[in-house]
């Protein structure tokens, strides 16, 4: 979702609250504040030698122990206008950082209205190959990284 589309969302439904929803269907806490909006500008070197940038809007949340506190759409779209000053272009991608493990960005994929209330979709972001013609990839499998449990030892007898 671009920001053009995040802030119609906003603005179609004034005074409504939100909430935001994992593509697992899991719900962020409805006490989330959303702390700060950055511009955020990333200047690489793909592995196949080619400069790239790419800018996104990045809201961040935190969920602290106010647990009355409720954001609200039109509070939100007031504190989009007080970002007014970073000059994001409509088109920019919208994402959202989520204390997880880590702070982890995910893209904002879509938006939900029901019962007086804007739900924004989220779901992770993945990594790919901007190179795939120089590395020797002709399609990319996706391989699901187990987190390493540190008492069993992995390596065997091999010394690794």
């Amino acid at each position: 979702m671009n920001l053009q589309e995040f802030k119609t969302a906003l603005s179609d439904k004034p005074a409504h609250e939100l909430g935001i929803q994992f593509d697992s269907g899991i719900v962020l806490p409805p006490h989330f504040h959303i702390t700060e909006i950055g511009k955020v500008t990333k200047d690489f070197v793909d592995c196949g030698g080619t400069r790239r940038t790419t800018i996104s809007c990045v809201l961040q949340t935190f969920i602290a122990t106010d647990f009355d506190h409720r954001l609200k759409t039109d509070k939100l779209s007031t504190i989009i206008e007080k970002a007014s000053a970073l000059e994001l272009d409509e088109s920019t991608p919208v994402e959202i950082e989520i204390q997880t493990d880590t702070i982890g960005t995910y893209a904002v994929t879509g938006c939900l209205v029901s019962d007086g209330k804007v739900t924004f979709e989220v779901a992770a972001k993945q990594t790919a190959c901007l190179a795939p013609d120089q590395c020797g990839i002709d399609s990319v499998p996706t391989i699901e990284i187990a987190t390493a449990d540190p008492s069993v030892e992995e390596c065997g007898d091999t010394g690794c």
